[in-house]
This record gives structure tokens, C-alpha cells and sequence, in this order.
């Protein structure tokens, strides 16, 4: 004997005044449509089918500029190479380094230790200085160019726009370091 589910606005298991009779088979065809993002809604006949979500303007623009703030955060964006190394160092990680580079250079010295993923660089205080500050600039960069996007994204009228516009594009490119 086959295995029935009920569905009336929702799944059931036992019959449910004014549910329809749907196969086990439909049933999984139904919950992995929407496990992909489509909706179950009820057609004419009562029955579930599955349909694609429709966003409104606004949830577009907000889904795009989310997909941008992701992609700004991304080793896309977010790295650099040291050593032939990739690594990212966050805005307060630069400031702090940079200070205490600068102390060490007003005490005398000539190089300074950074560590990155338990990896010790001795690098010219000079070098690390200048890495530092084009590290600063590719990040303002990298923060004007995303910010841009997501005015470009607010300003668009048209969902399909919307949907095909390209944020990764008009970011510097990727600095690399010998150290």
C-alpha cells in the first residue's frame, strides 16, 4: 500500500477536512523545490505546486547589496600576498601595527617581527611601514569602490538590473608583497 499525505495550506499526514490527497513521491518533489528556494502554494484545484519566489523591488536591491557587503568581505577583496603568502590584516590589526612600528623606529631600530598564521617575518621597519601604508590604501580603495556599487544598486528601477548588475568589478589590483 502506498504511502498518502494530505495538504491543505500545508502537509499532513492523516486527512484533514477539505485537504487534498497527495503521493509520498509529490510530496519529497514539493520539499526539495522549496529546500532550492521555490514556494509551495496552492492551485486552483487545491493542489500544492511549486512556484519561483517573486521579490519585490526592495528585496532585490536589499539581496543585491548584501551580495556585495559578502563579496567585500571575501578573500576576493580581502588579501594581499607576503612572501607569496596570502593573508588579510582588518583595519585595527593595520592601525595597531603601524603604531608600534613607528615606536620601534623612534627607539632605533631597523626591523621589526610580524607574525601571521604562526609564521614569523622579520621585515626593514622601513619596508613594513610602506607595506602598512599601501595596505591602508588599498583598503579606502577597496571600501570606495564597494560603497559605490551599493549607491549603483540602490539607484536601479528595474529588478532585472538589478539582478545582473556586476559588483566585482572596479576593485584595485591585489597587492603583492616580497617582504
Amino acid at each position: 500500500m502506498e504511502e498518502k499525505m494530505y495538504w491543505k495550506n500545508g502537509f499532513y499526514d492523516t486527512p484533514v477536512d477539505g485537504a487534498v490527497e497527495i503521493t509520498i513521491e509529490n510530496y519529497r518533489e514539493l520539499l526539495e523545490g522549496q529546500s532550492s528556494g521555490k514556494l509551495i502554494v496552492t492551485n486552483d484545484e487545491g493542489y500544492p505546486v511549486l512556484v519561483e519566489k517573486e521579490y519585490s523591488l526592495e528585496d532585490m536591491r536589499k539581496i543585491k547589496v548584501s551580495e556585495i557587503q559578502s563579496f567585500d568581505k571575501s578573500k576576493e577583496v580581502n588579501s594581499f600576498e607576503l612572501r607569496a603568502k596570502s593573508m588579510w590584516l582588518d583595519k585595527s590589526t593595520r592601525v595597531g601595527l603601524f603604531n608600534s612600528i613607528n615606536i620601534e623606529k623612534g627607539a632605533g631600530k631597523t626591523e621589526t617581527v610580524f607574525w601571521y598564521d604562526a609564521v614569523k617575518y622579520i621585515i626593514p621597519i622601513s619596508d613594513a611601514l610602506a607595506m602598512l601604508n599601501a595596505l591602508e590604501m588599498y583598503a579606502l580603495e577597496c571600501y570606495n569602490v564597494t560603497q559605490s556599487h551599493i549607491a549603483a544598486v540602490k539607484a536601479l528601477d528595474i529588478i532585472e538590473e538589478i539582478e545582473s548588475y556586476d559588483y566585482t568589478v572596479g576593485y584595485p589590483k591585489k597587492l603583492s608583497f616580497p617582504g
